[in-house]
């Protein structure tokens, strides 16, 4: 009877709450720019605290989350914390029960010239990392191989026994010095991870350890796993300095074990009258210790946007919402592709995903800014809009220190007073709500970067500001609240918002457009030309698109269809000035002759197999067959190429991160390839050439993770 009973209470508070709240989703107000009552805003600004999410990111970041021990600690006071915030239904989700990675001791220690000890797992747990084997060794010769990374820097070195010390990721010495030439364990100075590397160089930050994994399956099964110590660049200096004088001897003592054992999945809701749809919310718990930035803030300002709602509703300043707001706090990736295994099917419709990804960076002190990142082009929905808006009102009353309007500014007792300029960006990769998005389900990301202490020791609580953690929380309490609470009576409002913020986008994807015709030479008009209509075109799609995303939220479809029809004029027009640009410099406006790549490519339309939608590229690549090492190479080829002309323009590394999955996400099986290739340019700006795309989609149906519509 217990079930049914909490079933019935649950509705009558439904029921309850809304005859005395009003929705808080409503016209665009003329103050804020925003489709929320400006009431309901203050009260997001006024609940919510940046200091409260500081002191759980404190809590949180004194745990080793890397681990299985350190991270079911975490999981189970997450799961007490939100109990006590509010949250219903709050459960642990197991994951798949495997052996887990646990250490006793790591010590690292010089022997000779002089004793004294390096670091410690107990000092630092991040300096023996996961994977690590157990070993006990005294007096063992370092050996010096620099980056470690390949044949030459081990040539000439008698390795067998000894300890190799590199400024390079320990997982590239590892295969070098320790499977080829038989080292016993690796000491690095490594804590630059590529995709950081455009904002902090090796050496910028010489006390800074790095993070690392041993990565599994190095050596062969029944074998010992060798073991691996970071050190700091100053550290690993020092060691240098004394090898350049003479013999360098070191201790090691390293003691792991495997234990059977499981990572889990916080889970809870915020109920909502339609029991058929959801909102969903995603953290991801795990990290190594302290992770202060990534990502106890993100997982502590999801737990405060759930106390601050539940407060607000017992409060009768909100309804409950109409969708069902379920958060999770999980393992990054891991723990997704885990829940999706488990939930993909589960009757409802999930309307959005927000995803808290490394939220309170310091900004002046870690030379960082704060950003969220759109969906997708070929994910179109209502969710960037509303984004946009909100930062657009943030950046508004918070983008000086002493604003005429404190109702409207959001700062906290301890935190700084740095100035905000928040932006929304395009869709970039590197966090949970990739997955979500690969799935078919709109997923936007809040984060804070660059960050100068990413992955490494420095990531602390000192570097995390309790004001941006409060300027996140209410982003989140912001967006989050139009996807949740926008019903019939609010969805027209919200379709509106959409249209005009449309209106900006497209505006720019003409400008680009158009700058590009501008600044091209004669020769390449031609080509350029087709490519830049392409470019407009989609943008005008995508607009579209996010309009019609409103309907299933309850817009009417008489006025979604009028918004759309404008647009579809704006797009004509905006192809004729194209037209106009291009015959004024004397070129031609008639499509080129197609290639014989370019005829197949139009006829080829692929379309992700269902259950593979997280099956990555690299895996297609690496279990692809010696006679097809030609076609991985040309699409390797054609990522490379991509990867350096986006990075020489500018765009940020995780813009391009796993760049072949995110174009892979494009097969919906109504594009041809010829018409993901100009999607592809529409939202990166590159041109990638149909015979690798082609080659591509080819391997990834010869694998099972594409088929192809005839």
């Amino acid at each position: 009877m217990r079930l049914p009973l909490l079933a019935s209470l649950t509705l009558l508070c439904v029921t309850a709450f809304d005859a005395a709240a009003q929705s808080p989703v409503g016209p665009l107000s003329p103050t804020t720019g925003l489709v929320l009552r400006d009431d309901v805003v203050r009260a997001f600004i006024h609940e919510s605290s940046g200091d409260r999410i500081h002191d759980h990111v404190q809590r949180l970041s004194l745990l080793a989350r890397d681990t299985e021990q350190g991270y079911g600690e975490a999981a189970r006071w997450m799961e007490t914390a939100a109990k006590a915030a509010g949250l219903q239904d709050v459960r642990l989700e197991p994951m798949t029960t495997g052996p887990q990675w646990s250490a006793t001791r790591g010590e690292l220690w010089v022997s000779l010239p002089h004793r004294y000890k390096v670091t410690s797992y107990a000092d630092l747990p991040m300096s023996l990392p996961v994977g690590s084997g157990s070993f006990e060794g005294t007096a063992l010769e370092l050996v010096d191989v620099g980056t470690g990374a390949l044949d030459s820097d081990s040539a000439g070195k008698d390795l067998k026994g000894k300890v190799v010390l590199t400024t390079g990721r320990p997982s590239l010495a590892l295969r070098e010095a320790v499977v080829k030439h038989g080292a016993v364990g690796v000491v690095s100075s490594y804590s630059t991870p590529p995709w950081n590397q455009p904002h902090r160089l090796d050496g910028d930050f010489p006390d800074q350890v790095g993070w690392a994994r041993v990565p599994p399956g190095l050596v062969p099964k029944g074998t010992p796993a060798p073991f691996v110590f970071m050190v700091s660049d100053r550290q690993g200096r020092e060691l240098r300095a004394q090898l350049r004088s003479g013999p360098v001897k070191v201790d090691v003592s390293v003691a792991v074990k495997e234990v059977e054992g499981h990572y889990s999945i916080v889970s809870g809701v915020i109920p909502g009258r339609l029991a058929s749809e959801e909102v969903v919310i995603t953290a991801h718990l795990d990290h190594y210790k302290p992770g202060a930035d990534d990502n106890a803030s993100g997982s502590a300002t999801v737990l405060e946007m759930v106390r601050t709602y539940t407060t607000l509703i017992q409060r009768g300043v909100l309804p409950p919402p109409a969708r069902t707001v379920r958060v999770l706090w999980l393992p990054e990736f891991d723990g997704t592709r885990h829940w999706f295994t488990h939930h993909a099917a589960d009757p409802v419709r999930r309307v959005a995903n927000f995803n808290f990804d490394m939220l309170g960076a310091h900004l002046s002190r870690v030379h960082s800014r704060f950003n969220i990142s759109a969906t997708p082009d070929w994910n179109a929905s209502f969710v960037n809009a509303v984004s946009e808006s909100t930062v657009t009102f943030m950046n508004r009353f918070n983008g000086v220190k002493y604003p005429p309007r404190r109702d409207f500014y959001i700062g906290s007792v301890t935190g700084s007073r740095d100035a905000l300029d928040a932006r929304v960006e395009r869709y970039s990769r590197g966090s949970d709500h990739q997955l979500f998005n690969d799935h078919g389900i709109p997923g936007v990301s809040f984060t804070t970067w660059p960050d100068d202490a990413y992955h490494t020791s420095g990531d602390r609580p000192e570097n995390v500001d309790p004001t941006q953690l409060h300027r996140a929380a209410f982003a989140g309490l912001s967006t989050v609240t139009v996807a949740a609470w926008a019903d019939t009576s609010s969805a027209v409002e919200l379709a509106r918002l959409v249209s005009l913020h449309g209106i900006r986008r497209v505006a720019d994807d003409e400008f680009n457009a158009r700058q590009g015709l501008a600044s091209a030479s004669t020769q390449e008009l031609p080509g350029l030309y087709r490519l830049a209509r392409a470019a407009v075109r989609a943008g005008y799609q995508r607009e579209r698109e996010a309009l019609r995303s409103c309907l299933p939220l309850g817009a009417p479809a008489t006025a979604v269809q009028a918004m759309t029809r404008q647009l579809e004029t704006s797009e004509t027009q905006a192809l004729s000035r194209l037209e106009a640009d291009t015959k004024a410099r004397g070129a031609s406006t008639r499509e080129p002759t197609p290639s014989q790549a370019e005829r197949r490519a139009r006829g080829v339309i692929p379309r992700r197999v269902k259950g593979q939608e997280l099956t990555p590229f690299d895996d297609v690549a690496s279990n692809a067959s010696p006679q097809d090492k030609a076609r991985v190479e040309t699409v390797q080829a054609a990522m490379n190429a991509a990867t350096v002309a986006l990075r020489e323009r500018g765009e940020d590394e995780l813009r391009f991160f796993e760049l072949a999955d995110a174009i892979a996400s494009y097969a919906n099986g109504q594009r041809s390839v010829a018409d993901i290739r100009d999607a592809v340019y529409a939202e990166y700006g590159h041109a990638l050439p149909v015979e690798a795309l082609l080659e591509l989609f080819g391997l990834m149906e010869q694998r099972g993770v594409m088929s192809t519509v005839r």
